[in-house]
């Protein structure tokens, strides 16, 4: 197992995951944001939901529209509402998003994972049920390890980067785990770092995160890209 499965595998009070496995995950955190918030919010009151388990694991942060119906929803079941981005907010309260599992209902949640977090995107039905039972299903799905190594020269910063290798995988990692790691993280500061994040959002991955140092443990394919093909 790599670190990503040992830590499905650890919340899913299981010895041990491979790919093609369905498991229940019990997350660290639930955050529901953006659009389909008022649909999770419809989800529970039509699947006749009551209580929300564990709200102290569950952000709500508050949307474009109709926000007293989702105050109101968060006031009743005592869940905390956030005015602010997820990263951010952790910050605040000094909590390590390293190693955290996270689902949420919006796919920019996969940029968590450029912070050591893995978040995972589960549906609005999903995720009304999650709040009342505390624990989704998914399948564990491959992973893929990219490695990026070399030296990067002055003109190639983490948005040049992620764009050079979004060109490289178009839509092969659609699906799949990816964590991303090699040298050229040595050379990154946090805002390219933030920037290279949107690669698991936009490649289309199941999950994705980095890690310096490796996958930890098996994976199903290992990809090394030479940090010159970003030289331009």
């Amino acid at each position: 197992m790599n670190l990503f499965e040992k830590r499905l595998a650890e919340l899913a009070n299981l010895p041990s995951v491979i790919p093609g496995d369905q498991i229940n995950v019990t997350p660290d955190f639930l955050f529901v944001s953006g659009q389909n918030s008022l649909n999770v919010i419809k989800a529970f009151n039509r699947q006749g939901y009551k209580n929300a388990k564990n709200p102290a694991k569950i952000l709500f942060s508050l949307g474009d529209e109709e926000d007293e119906v989702i105050r109101m929803f968060c006031k009743g079941k005592g869940i905390r509402l956030i005015d602010c981005d997820l990263s951010q907010h952790f910050r605040t309260e000094d909590i390590s998003l390293n190693g955290m599992v996270i689902a949420g209902i919006d796919g920019d949640i996969k940029c968590l994972g450029g912070m050591g977090a893995i978040p995972i995107v589960i549906s609005p039905d999903s995720m009304a049920a999650c709040l009342a039972a505390g624990s989704f299903s998914m399948f564990i799905p491959d992973t893929a390890y990219i490695e990026v190594n070399g030296a990067l020269n002055g003109k190639v910063n983490g948005k040049l980067l992620c764009s050079h290798l979004l060109d490289i995988f178009d839509d092969s990692l659609i699906g799949n785990a990816v964590i991303l790691g090699g040298t050229v993280f040595e050379q990154l500061n946090d805002e390219d770092l933030k920037d290279l994040s949107y690669f698991f959002q936009l490649s289309g991955t199941a999950v994705g995160m980095f890690s310096p140092g490796g996958p930890f443990g098996q994976v199903e394919s290992v990809i090394k890209v030479k940090a010159d093909t970003f030289l331009i």
